[in-house]
């Protein structure tokens, strides 16, 4: 067994999922064994989150310590969470997924069985949403919902999502804490992928976890063009920060995948199409914030169905 496990956890107006996850893993096998703190940060919910969190803080099996930080973002809200956690591993989740009974023991295991500094779980759509084939077909299609499975043979992974992932605390060490120009709250995405980059820019290998599984709410918002549309406009938005590409390579990138997005149209099947449309409004948005065209402000602030379907803000 690991020396200390934290489990790290940032909300907003989330009350019911957030109510579900810490539901799930009170049933956790391995729960009393080993023990781990449990730090919710509520990102200045306007809901009853903040009560429900101090009312099961009291009661819950384990340490369960929730904060508050009302100026915005998921990154600020991590970061203190960081700061605070006693736990030699910190397991992030987010807050409307759920965990497989067998989660919090396939962290502990990972851990202690091999010398990896950072993973990546399983992520997996609620099957009883699969069983629905329109529904199947949309997740092939846009490719929006939260699902990452690498299978049991794989040992190493090239980058992080968020909403199930554990690192050693001596990684923040090496590679910093997260970026707060990115994320929920404030460019909208790609937090957990640019932190990715710079663990392995540090030389540190990010293992697989295929046993830790968790489950991610299907919102159905995100099966949808609008939502396609404005998560890879926040990510051309939150690559440009990061990156800060030449305007001369955008503008090469964009005609580039303006013709695979002609070619595919009339040639390629769905995915390939799909895939170089993402692209396309990945490039032209970061074009136009390159440009002072409409401000540096992320689409996702000017999109609703994306503000209601990210939660965090």
């Amino acid at each position: 067994m690991i020396t200390t496990l934290s489990i790290l956890i940032p909300t907003r107006d989330r009350q019911r999922q957030i109510t579900r996850l810490l539901d799930s893993i009170r049933r956790s096998t391995g729960l009393e064994r080993i023990r781990p703190e449990i730090i919710v940060g509520d990102n200045g919910s306007a809901d009853q989150t903040w009560e429900m969190l101090r009312q099961k803080s009291a009661e819950f099996p384990v340490p369960l310590r929730p904060f508050q930080i009302t100026a915005p973002g998921k990154c600020r809200i991590l970061n203190e969470a960081i700061r605070i956690a006693e736990g030699e591993v910190l397991a992030f989740l987010d807050d409307d997924v759920t965990v497989e009974a067998g989660w919090l023991n396939a962290v502990d295991n990972f851990f202690s069985q091999t010398s990896r500094m950072a993973a990546q779980g399983t992520i997996r759509i609620p099957p009883e949403d699969l069983d629905n084939p329109q529904i199947g077909r949309l997740v092939q299609r846009f490719r929006t919902a939260h699902h990452l499975d690498y299978g049991t043979n794989t040992d190493d992974v090239p980058s992080l999502n968020g909403a199930n992932m554990a690192i050693r605390r001596e990684v923040f060490a090496k590679a910093g804490d997260f970026d707060i120009r990115l994320g929920p709250g404030a460019s909208g995405t790609s937090e957990d992928v640019e932190l990715a980059q710079r663990i392995l820019r540090n030389g540190i290998k990010i293992g697989y976890m295929p046993n830790a599984v968790v489950y991610h709410e299907l919102d159905h918002l995100r099966l949808t063009e609008a939502y396609f549309k404005a998560l890879h406009q926040r990510q051309g938005i939150s690559r440009l920060i990061y990156k800060n590409p030449s305007t001369s390579r955008i503008i090469f990138d964009l005609c580039r995948v303006s013709a695979q997005y002609g070619f595919y149209s009339m040639f390629g099947g769905e995915r390939n199409r799909y895939r170089s449309k993402g692209r396309l409004y990945h490039y032209s948005a970061m074009l136009q914030a390159k440009l002072g065209i409409h401000g540096r402000q992320p689409p996702a602030t000017q999109d609703r169905a994306c503000v209601r379907a990210s939660g965090l803000r």
